[in-house]
């Protein structure tokens, strides 16, 4: 019989919960580690639309990038997510900065989606293990195997990383190496800029960021928080699937919940 706490000792392994950021709050955030699990969901936010789906589907658990609880909670009832899937009795375990920051992360996803030579250096080193020692931080850097232009790699982007649209400000050359973070990391621009990227790809990019990309002459690609994360999904699928082969783990049914106007 596998637990939540088996699945969060396992993810702990790989992404370990002592590395996230010192604001972070990952981990196991609701529920009881000795319950048994036959089915979970995968899905980057607990969304009500995801919570529900997690009970349609008969989940015990649901798995997280995004912290469920982050800011303190004022009030709870069923319209507060950590609430509702209380009272169905789901637990919830969230891995953030420390899937962000594992030894294989999300940008190094982002790597593989994109087919670029991963480097296996980071855009930031920030902090280190506190029981390992291995510095700790964000992003990876890729290597084209030819050169792209910024039109280029801004399409192959949006194809790869199934983007509505592509917002991007073209630097004044051709692009071999490509630092990357995942999710919202527009203000890493000028650290990329000067570990010798040619590009940076992130998401949630700041006006001043684009600015800042243009004064310095390197490629600044927003493809959307949403998208360069919800890549961790399936690959936490497959990862978990193969150690528990008895539970079944599903990928939520989530989408970006923006619009577009034609």
């Amino acid at each position: 019989m596998t637990t939540v706490r088996d699945i969060y000792n396992y993810i702990d392994s790989f992404a370990p919960y002592q590395t996230q950021d010192s604001w972070d709050n990952s981990g196991l955030l609701v529920g009881d580690g000795d319950e048994p699990v036959t089915k979970a969901l995968c899905a980057l936010d607990a969304s009500i639309p995801a919570i529900l789906e997690a009970e349609r589907l008969g989940c015990q658990l649901i798995l997280t990038h995004h912290p469920i609880i982050f800011d303190p909670l004022k009030s709870l009832d069923s319209t507060v997510p950590a609430a509702l899937l209380f009272k169905k009795g789901i637990a919830c375990i969230s891995s953030h900065t420390n899937l962000d920051s594992a030894e294989y992360g999300i940008s190094d996803m982002m790597v593989d989606k994109l087919g670029l030579k991963n480097l296996h250096r980071m855009v930031d080193v920030n902090r280190a293990d506190p029981v390992t020692g291995r510095a700790v931080g964000y992003g990876a850097i890729g290597e084209c195997e030819i050169e792209l232009t910024p039109d280029e790699l801004a399409r192959l982007c949006k194809k790869s990383f199934n983007c509505i649209a592509i917002k991007y400000v073209a630097g004044g050359r051709n692009i071999k190496t490509v630092g990357m973070i995942s999710g919202a990391g527009g203000s890493y621009v000028t650290d990329a800029y000067n570990i010798g990227c040619d590009a940076y790809v992130s998401g949630d990019v700041k006006q001043q960021d684009f600015i800042e990309a243009e004064r310095l002459g390197i490629t600044l690609i927003d493809a959307g928080h949403f998208e360069t994360e919800h890549i961790a999904m399936g690959y936490l699928k497959e990862k978990l699937s193969g150690k528990f082969p008895e539970v079944e783990f599903t990928v939520a049914e989530e989408s970006f919940l923006g619009r577009t106007v034609g």
